[in-house]
Order: C-alpha cells, then sequence, then structure tokens
C-alpha cells in the first residue's frame, strides 16, 4: 500500500472531482455558445417570418387603399393551402399558419377572409400568423380601418 504516490491521471486530490479552475473553464465556454448559438441559428429562421408578415400588412394596406381609391370593396383572402389560381389580393405563405379572432369570427375557417369597404371600414379583427417557434399579430379596426400590427 502506498501513500502520498502521485500520478498525472489521479491529480494532486487523488481524483475526487474537477478543481475550480476546470468548472469555471467549462462553465465559461458554456455560456460562450448560448450566447452565440442560438441568435445565428434562429436569425435567420426569424428574419424570414418577419418579412412574410410583413408583406402580409403590405398586401392589407394594399387593398384597403385600393377599396376608397375604386369605391369598391375589396377582399384579402389568406387560404390554409396553396392555389393553382392566386388572386390578386390572396396571401400564402408555407410553414405560417394565419387565424383571426374577432367580431363573432369561426376560429378555423377553411380560408380566412379580410374585406374592405368604399368609405374605408372593414370587416375588422386580429390575424395571428403562427410559425413553429414564432408569432405575431396583424390588428384590423372595423370602422376606420386602421391596419396595425402589434408589437411585442
Amino acid at each position: 500500500m502506498t501513500i502520498g504516490r502521485l500520478s498525472v491521471a489521479a491529480g494532486w486530490l487523488g481524483g475526487k472531482g474537477f478543481t475550480l479552475l476546470e468548472l469555471l473553464v467549462v462553465v465559461a465556454l458554456i455560456s460562450l455558445l448560448v450566447l452565440v448559438v442560438p441568435p445565428a441559428f434562429f436569425n435567420e429562421s426569424t428574419r424570414e417570418f418577419n418579412k412574410a408578415v410583413d408583406s402580409a400588412l403590405l398586401t392589407l394596406r394594399r387593398a384597403r387603399l385600393e377599396a376608397v381609391m375604386e369605391r369598391r370593396s375589396n377582399n384579402v383572402t389568406f387560404p390554409r393551402e396553396r392555389s393553382e389560381n392566386d388572386l390578386r389580393n390572396s396571401w400564402f405563405h408555407e410553414g405560417i399558419e394565419v387565424e383571426i379572432s374577432g367580431n363573432n369570427v369561426d376560429q378555423r375557417p377553411q380560408s380566412v377572409q379580410v374585406k374592405f369597404f368604399p368609405d374605408g371600414s372593414s370587416s375588422g379583427g386580429a390575424l395571428d400568423f403562427k410559425s413553429k417557434l414564432l408569432t405575431r399579430r396583424i390588428l384590423i379596426q372595423p370602422e376606420s380601418g386602421r391596419i396595425d400590427i402589434e408589437r411585442e
């Protein structure tokens, strides 16, 4: 039986744990990975999702403007599936689901539709755009037809 014999593998404390310095280095490396990897991974998908919702916002605003300028009702349709004959005021993006709430509307219709009237008013409601990880809401006022995006 040898006491006090040191080996490189066992370390100074007889191999019964990690030193404080080793733990601090591991925690620092994990912290760096947590800070660097997720933003790089999620940044591109978030940017694409925001672009898609912004394009829906522009489609809605254009339809309202056309309804007022041309003095006739105008609809924007958000179908659940891509259609062969996409309408002019139709918006679809793969991987993004659109739901509408407010003004006694069906929660899961075949396609979501917003109607704008010649006086600038609309059918109104809140449009929820949902992907796997992200959600954004566009609010449409029924009386004024005003279209705003809800900020987090």
